[in-house]
Parts: structure tokens; sequence; C-alpha cells
């Protein structure tokens, strides 16, 4: 329990047994102004009831703040699995993304490459073309 609510119920305690001790006192009638008006009545009793009733008002207004405090954490908490998943979704999308840049990339690399040995094979051919040209000609001039 926290100090102050332990602190609380001390004080509590003690003002039950100060109540409890002076009860024939308390119950005793005097004459008490209400400032338009003058009436007999137990003093202590109208103090004790005006301490009861603050400390009903005090319950109160403790519970609707942590009542409100617990409305909002929950409110922050909604709003936050809200951004986490628009998050996650921005996420994955730049993972579709890149995954499409990708095989693009991929898809143009291996064009390329396709057409580089498309390329060295055609020069690579006509390089052996021209050797058994030569070839040719020079097993043609060496028959004759």
């Amino acid at each position: 329990m926290k100090l102050l609510g332990a602190l609380g119920i001390l004080v509590m305690g003690l003002l039950a047994a100060f109540v409890i001790a002076n009860w024939s006192v308390l119950v005793m009638p005097v004459e008490v102004s209400l400032l338009v008006a003058t009436i007999n009545a137990p003093a202590g009793i109208i103090l004790l009831g005006a301490t009861t009733l603050l400390l009903v008002l005090l319950g109160a207004y403790t519970l609707t703040l942590h009542t409100s405090t617990l409305l909002e954490a929950r409110r922050h908490a909604k709003e936050l699995r809200e951004q986490r998943l628009l998050a996650d979704q921005a996420e994955a999308s730049r993972f579709t993304e890149l995954n499409t840049a990708m095989q693009k990339e991929f898809a143009d690399l291996r064009a390329a490459m396709q057409q580089t040995t498309i390329d060295s094979v055609n020069s690579l051919a006509a390089a052996i073309g021209e050797v058994e040209d030569k070839l040719d000609r020079s097993l043609g001039e060496r028959r004759t």
C-alpha cells in the first residue's frame, strides 16, 4: 500500500477513536447559527457529518479522476495500436516495392548478360570464321 493511503487510513482510524471517546460531548445540543437563523442541534454531529460529506466528495473526485485517467490511457493505447498497424502496412508496402524493383533490376541484368553473351558468341564466331578463312587460304596456297 502506498504511504499516502496508509496515512489516510491511520488518520481515519484516529478520527474514529476520537469520535467514540467523545461521543457524549458530540451529541450534546448547543445553539448553532445558520447565518439567517439559530437552531438547537449537536454541533459535533454537524461537523462530523460535514467531514463525512467532504470525504465522500473527495472519494468521488478521486474515482472520477482515476476513471478519466484510465480512459485516456486506453485511448492512447488504441491510437498507438493504430499507428503501429499503419507503420507495419507501410513497411510491408516498402518491402513489396523493393521486391518489385529488385526483380526488375535482376531482369535487366539478365537481359544485359544475355546480350553480352550473344555479342561475345557472335564476336567469337566471327573471329573463328576469320581464322578458318585464313587457314583455308593458307592451306590453299600451300597446295598450289
